[in-house]
Parts: structure tokens; sequence; C-alpha cells
């Protein structure tokens, strides 16, 4: 009797044991990116706000000056001949190598790397669960850090990243002749076009 008692309440454990394991959804572990935690995730996370706050703002307030004075053709123009100069500039600055990729992208310099596109199928997959999509610092083969944001479109973007029935034709004209091989339009508010991808040259 007693044996039976003991027979009964394995086989009760193993069956509650196996519904426990079938009801656990397996970790998503992205074998392309190795991510950084500790000390060295916040070290590399501050240095990279730093970097795309100040790269991000000098950005914006030429190509709103660019909007000003000749609309959203002229804001064109200027990415297409500035934008990466700009860049170029603060990656001398801050001895790193800033860049801003998309899978998505217009620029073909601005094509996203293997390991850059698994950083953005992780932001995108946090965007689509509805849960925080923050910065991550991961490393290379080269052992060097390398800092990712998330860049998300706003009201400005979709003047020339939006819906190309919404983009003025004027504006799709330039995107077409600057850009012949543009993949960047058809976004909407609040999607992740891209990502800034920064690596430390000293890390």
């Amino acid at each position: 009797m007693f044996r039976t008692i003991q027979i009964a309440t394995v086989l009760i454990i193993a069956v509650f044991l196996i519904q426990s394991c079938a009801e656990k959804k397996p970790a998503e572990v992205n074998k392309n990116v190795q991510y950084v935690s500790g000390a060295d995730e916040v070290t590399y996370l501050k240095l990279g706000k730093e970097i795309t706050d100040t790269v991000g703002k000098t950005l914006k307030s030429n190509l709103v000056k660019a909007m000003e004075n000749g609309g959203p053709v002229n804001a064109v123009t200027f990415c297409n001949s500035e934008a990466m100069e700009l860049t170029a500039i603060y990656s001398d600055k801050y001895n790193t190598e800033v860049k801003r990729v998309s899978d998505n992208n217009r620029n073909p310099a601005n094509v996203a790397s293997e390991v850059e596109l698994a950083v953005l199928a992780d932001f995108n997959q946090s965007l689509s669960n509805g849960e925080p999509v923050a910065p991550k610092v991961a490393i290379d083969l080269e052992g060097r850090k390398n800092y990712y944001a998330p860049i998300f479109t706003g009201g400005v973007c979709l003047s020339c990243h939006g819906n190309e029935k919404n983009i003025q034709p004027e504006v799709v004209a330039v995107i077409d002749s600057l850009y012949p091989l543009d993949k960047a339009k058809g976004y909407t508010a609040n999607e992740i076009r891209g990502i800034w991808s920064i690596k430390f040259k000293n890390s």
C-alpha cells in the first residue's frame, strides 16, 4: 500500500514537472550578438548616449534650418550632401565610428551589417512585445565595445520617410534622383527606422 502511494506521488510530480516545462517558452538568445552587462554596460551606455544626443541634436538643428529655408526638398539635399560629413566630424571628435544604419536604408552607406541587423531585430521584437526599447552595449569579434540605440520615426521624419502617397511629389522625385536604390519610405509614426551604431575604438 505504502509503495503504491510512493509510485503515485512520483508520477504526479513527474507530470507536474513535464507540464511546467511545456508551459515555459525557451528564452530567445540571439547568437549573432554578445551583449555586455555590469560596469562596462553602464559606462558605455553613458558614453553612447552622450554621443548620440550631441550628434542627433546637431543633425536635427541643421535639418530644421534646411526645412525652413527650402522645405523637404532642401532637407533631402542637406541629408545627401552634409549628414554623413557631420557624423564623420563627431566620429573623429569622440574617437569612435558613429553610424546610423537600417535594414531599409536610403543611402547605401547606411546599410546595416549582420550584427546590426540582429540588434535591430531585437529592438523590433521588444517593440512588438510592448516592452521598453532600451539602448544596448555589445562586444564584437575584435573585442571592441559597440553602443546601439533605436531611431524612431517622428513627425518631421515622415515628410521624407512616410507613405509615398503622403510625400510631396517633388520630394519623391528628389529622393529617387539622389537615392535610386532607396528603401526608406513607407514608415508610420513611432516605428524603428534604424539604429545608432557606435564602435568605440579604444575599448
